[in-house]
């Protein structure tokens, strides 16, 4: 299946994606965002995909403690854009069964790349992954928002901090740390905000 996905987006990807996972795609590190794209799993046998990225700064939650993720194989969504969400069932456009014929998965994925680099062009810097957050903090979801994703808190206000926006940057770290009882001043978190601040000074 995976490599029925990879031929299609053979050639409409940008050279800089690597194949992490059997449906799995990360870009290369600009502008310290990393676009990813993937088809995840679903009950009965049904593959959707979601896009996003992710930003080298950010770590994440794992295992017990902040780690790391600022490399291809590491990387992991801080702003997800999934179809389910909007939807609140899973489209048919972004997704295929499992026994789907070969031609039926090809179409499906140059959908998605469609729809996932209309997105990704209009998040080239910090500043617009600032405004994407922003903007779909006002939008409507049926399934998932944007609070019920874990990175949310922790990359927005990291994120606001490496544009100069050092206090609303701390309110969103300052909630995140409260809602996941992790300390504030958490060795890889404070680290994180450092090299946010530096961002920001240029």
């Amino acid at each position: 299946m995976g490599d029925i996905v990879a031929g299609a987006l053979e050639g409409g990807l940008a050279p800089d994606f690597q194949r992490v996972g059997d449906l799995s795609w990360v870009g290369s590190s600009t502008d310290h965002i990393r676009y990813l794209l993937k088809f995840q799993a679903m009950k009965g046998m049904t593959f959707s995909a979601c896009w996003g990225l992710s930003v080298d700064f950010v770590p994440i939650f794992k295992g017990g403690s902040l780690r790391w993720k600022r490399t291809a194989k590491s990387a992991n969504f801080d702003l997800c854009i999934d179809p389910i969400d909007l939807s609140g069932r899973i489209p048919s456009w972004c997704s295929f069964y499992s026994n789907d014929r070969d031609d039926r998965v090809a179409h499906t994925a140059l959908k998605v790349l469609d729809a996932a680099r209309q997105d990704w062009s209009g998040i080239t810097s910090l500043n617009d992954v600032t405004d994407s957050f922003e903007r779909r903090s006002k939008m409507e979801f049926r399934r998932f928002s944007l609070e019920n994703h874990v990175q949310t808190d922790l990359a927005w206000g990291l994120v606001l901090i490496a544009i100069g926006e050092a206090d609303r940057g701390q309110n969103h770290l300052d909630a995140y740390c409260d809602r996941f009882a992790v300390a504030r001043d958490d060795a890889v978190l404070t680290k994180a905000r450092n090299e946010a601040a530096t961002i920001a000074t240029g």
